[in-house]
């Protein structure tokens, strides 16, 4: 782990950021320490506003983060801001945050027409799938979700193909935005962390798909379940069975596509379990 520690020396609070530079599908970690007891404290990042939650122990706040998969490489600002006791201007800090060139692989995958070319009659169908999840991202639980225990869905499985440039039936689509697992059908599908379960639905590209909340803008996918073992609504712990894995939706084979959103920035769901668990 990696860290940038910002102290500022006029205005007496701390910034600590991880990981101290990013590539495109990275998240980050921001934690202000020493800001007055109950000052607000916000931020913005890539032109998302950043979320902050009481940090675990007690000490400071903190909020994630990240660079989309398409992010343009460079320097980006970040911006905090934290209210003073006697109501007078915010105390400002501006950090320069690298976001560093990186090449994704392409992959070529055959699947099934109606997945790349969707007949006119789902059209409808996927626009509105398309409108509920865009409104989800857009949402940011101000609790604080996620206790700091993580776990991997599919614990003995090593993940693949994020961030991956994708050709289906030779056309080009978005990059895969999450990880792939592969596992026989039936195998159950663990959540990565605390949550508060937004999606519990078959939707035309991801099949059965869940969606946890985990806070402050952040939220894990768990597409292509052969079964859903949760509803929307239901709280479960990081470990807790959701669902089967399966192969339903735009797939070649049984498997589990993990994803991670903070925002709108599709994020590596490894990278952030090992920023959860701090």
């Amino acid at each position: 782990m990696y860290w940038i520690l910002a102290l500022l020396a006029a205005t007496s609070f701390t910034v600590e950021i991880a990981p101290p530079h990013l590539t495109p599908g990275a998240p980050l970690r921001v934690v202000v320490r020493g800001a007055d007891e109950g000052a607000g404290v916000t931020g913005e990042f890539l032109g998302q506003t950043l979320r902050f939650l009481p940090a675990p122990g007690g000490s400071g706040t903190v909020a994630f983060t990240g660079a989309d998969l398409l992010t343009e490489p460079g320097v980006h600002p970040l911006t905090i801001r934290v209210e003073t006791s006697g109501g007078g201007a915010p105390r400002t800090r501006t950090l320069d945050i690298r976001v560093e060139p990186k090449d994704y692989p392409t992959e070529r995958l055959q699947v099934q027409a109606k997945y790349v070319e969707p007949p006119r009659e789902v059209q409808e169908r996927i626009a509105e799938e398309a409108a509920m999840l865009n409104a989800i991202w857009s949402r940011a639980t101000a609790d604080r979700l996620f206790d700091g225990a993580v776990k991997r869905p599919l614990p003995d499985v090593a993940g693949r193909n994020f961030g991956r440039r994708r050709i289906l039936n030779g056309k080009p689509r978005s990059p895969h935005s999450g990880i792939d697992l592969s596992a026989p059908t039936g195998t159950p599908v663990e959540a990565a962390a605390r949550g508060r379960v937004v999606v519990a639905q078959d939707t035309y590209f991801s099949g059965n798909l869940v969606v946890l909340d985990h806070g402050g803008g952040i939220y894990t996918l768990y597409a292509h379940l052969s079964k859903m073992d949760v509803a929307r609504g239901d709280e479960v712990a990081a470990g807790a069975v959701i669902g089967r894995v399966g192969a339903t939706g735009r797939v070649t084979g049984p498997h589990l596509h993990w994803g991670a959103r903070i925002g709108r920035a599709r994020v590596d769901p490894l990278s952030l379990l090992d920023l959860l668990s701090f």
